[in-house]
């Protein structure tokens, strides 16, 4: 999966800046990715029959957070591979 990551590094400045932690911002993530990963867990095991169209809907949502963790996670992976030492470098 190719992300565009231009944003976050510049998020992960702007953190820096703003004093936040490379912890900080990858705790942010994993939090996200919970949340994301919870919802995902409470649709899927839901076995309500909705009907075609909520089906319909229920499975877009699926794929919607699956995007989203996928996309969390890439992240997770791209922020924990800078070292500390740029980000603080690029705080001064």
């Amino acid at each position: 999966m190719i992300v565009n990551v231009d944003w976050v590094e510049v998020l992960l400045k702007k953190s820096c800046d703003r004093t936040l932690t490379k912890r900080e911002v990858l705790q942010s993530l994993f939090h996200m990715i919970e949340v994301n990963d919870r919802t995902l867990n409470d649709i899927e095991s839901n076995k309500s029959d909705f009907g075609p169209e909520l089906e319909e809907l229920k499975q877009t949502e699926i794929r919607d957070l699956n995007f989203h963790l996928k996309y969390y996670r890439s992240l997770v992976n791209y922020v924990s591979s800078i070292p500390e030492n740029k980000i603080i470098e690029n705080r001064t």
